[in-house]
Parts: structure tokens; sequence; C-alpha cells
């Protein structure tokens, strides 16, 4: 994760889009040669898109090249398109001007109806020799390598935009704005009807930790109501209200953000909350779990 830095002017900023300094997932994957570049950069391509799906969003792309490369290479351009399934810009840009031979720009379009570049890729032909990077063949010959730039999130601001962006859309459409569960500060809120609750409600979230997720209670003197409403002021993706009925029955009351309230077990809700967060990294919460432990302001 490389800092990155910037001297954007006066009114250029823009948060989490340009900004002086940011961080970027850089990936640089070396290759033999340009056509051993080109069949990777397809499996980058894929990889890159597949990420944007994630949050339901897509790209429009940009795709700046040579006019001889794009000559040259067809075929390649076009299974490039083919896997988007819809048209793209091809840029065509001087001869010998930049190292790369093809740089694909990956811009969703967002709220505003602007286009934002978030993900990149480029195949190199020219750092190496610049930098004096080589490796030897088989037949024992320094050789310079073909390097694929790419960041398949882009940076992490510009992707945190997109998730911002995406809420905006799902707020206009749904009326229910979200980010991803993986994502949530707190995946899960407990809300005991009342104190005589507490001590179930901690046991569960203490088996809900041991799954792997975030967890907190709302042990507050608060009507479950009000309790609701701020859990979903904070976009909690699931919020469990526990009363007579789910400790009798065992049955989970689960408020899943987007979706309504469901009668789930235990063992249903975990493993959709691991399809949700499957693949995407875990951090533990440094807060209280208890609510009421909490500085609070009035």
């Amino acid at each position: 994760l490389a800092d990155s830095y910037r001297l954007e002017q006066s009114g250029e900023l823009s948060l989490c889009f340009r900004m002086r300094k940011f961080h970027m997932p850089d990936l640089h994957i070396f290759c033999k040669t340009l056509d051993e570049a080109i069949e990777i950069s397809f499996k980058v391509h894929k990889k890159i898109y597949e990420e944007i799906r994630k949050l339901g969003r897509d790209y429009v792309s940009i795709y700046n090249t040579t006019r001889s490369f794009y000559k040259n290479h067809k075929d390649y351009f076009n299974k490039l398109a083919e896997a988007e399934e819809k048209p793209v810009l091809l840029h065509f840009v001087p001869e010998d001007k930049y190292y790369w031979v093809i740089n694909v720009e990956y811009n969703i379009i967002d709220s505003l109806k602007r286009p934002r570049e978030i993900g990149t890729f480029q195949i190199d032909i020219g750092n190496a020799k610049r930098f004096g990077i080589t490796y030897v063949d088989e037949d024992g010959k320094e050789r310079y390598p073909v390097i694929i730039h790419t960041a398949i999130i882009g940076s992490i601001e510009r992707y945190l935009y997109a998730v911002l962006d995406t809420a905006v859309k799902q707020e206009e459409v749904t009326g229910k704005a979200s980010i991803p569960t993986w994502l949530s500060p707190i995946q899960v809120r407990i809300i005991p009807i009342s104190r005589d609750y507490l001590t179930y409600s901690v046991r569960l979230a203490e088996e809900i930790e041991l799954e792997g997720f975030r967890v907190d209670i709302d042990d507050r003197e608060e009507s479950v109501s009000r309790k609701i409403l701020e859990a979903e002021k904070k976009w909690i993706p699931y919020i469990i209200v526990i009363g007579p009925e789910e400790v009798k029955e065992n049955i989970l009351s689960v408020r899943i953000r987007g979706k309504g309230v469901r009668k789930m077990s235990f063992k249903d809700m975990i493993e959709q909350l691991k399809e949700e967060t499957k693949d995407y990294p875990y951090v533990s919460s440094t807060l209280p779990r208890l609510l009421s432990e909490r500085p609070g302001y009035r």
C-alpha cells in the first residue's frame, strides 16, 4: 500500500476523489513478453470488473492506446470489449510518448452524472529498461520484462468514493442507503426490549463475535423504537430485537437493512453474514460492547 502525493491546486480538491495525499494498493506483474502480458491482462480486466460489481456498479471504460498498437492487436481490443458487453471509448495518443502501450481507465458514472475514474491497468514496455529491471531467460540471455501496473479497486479513497456514491444512488431508488456489510463498523446490533433480556443478549453477542463479526448491544434506558431508529440512522445492516418470543423459541427477529424484518435461526443468520463478508478482511471492534459504557452527548 503506497503513499501517493499530488499537488492539486486550490479549488481542485474533492472529498475522496481529488486529494493531495492518497493510498494506492499498487500491483505490478512482471511478464516475460508482451504476449504474456496481454494474456494476463484479461484476468486483471475481469477482476477489476468483479470488484466493482460486488457494489452493484459497473464501469464505463476508456482505452488509451496508440494507433499502431491498436492496428496490430485488434483481436485483443475486441476481446476486452466483449468482456464488458457494452461499447468502450478508444482514445489514441501520440506514438512513443508514453511508457505504456495501453492504459485502461475504469470510470463509474456518479450520482451527479460525472465520470469518475476508479480502477486502472497499464501494459508498460518502457520502464524496465529505464530502471534497469532484467531477468535471465531459459537461454541465459538477459531481457527486460513487460510490466502490468494495476490498481484493482483504485486508491483506497476512490474506492470509498464509489462505496458512498453507491449509497447515495441506493437512497435515491429505495429511500434507504447502506454500505457493504464487511465494511460496516458495527455489523450486528442487539436490542433487548428490557434489562430482563440483557444476559441472553450478552451471550448471543459473544457467540456472534466468536463467528468473526462486529456486534454491540443497546442496553440504554430508551424505548425499543428509539433504539431501532438510532441503529437505522447508523446504517447498521443487522438489527436483532430480543424479547420473550425470541428467548422461548430460540428464533431471532432480524431487521436486515433494505430487506425488512425476517425470522431466522442463529445458524441461518451467520451463514448469510459469512456469505456477505466472504473473502473480505476483518478487524474487530475496539468500542465497548454495551452502548451504555460509551461516551455520549445530550
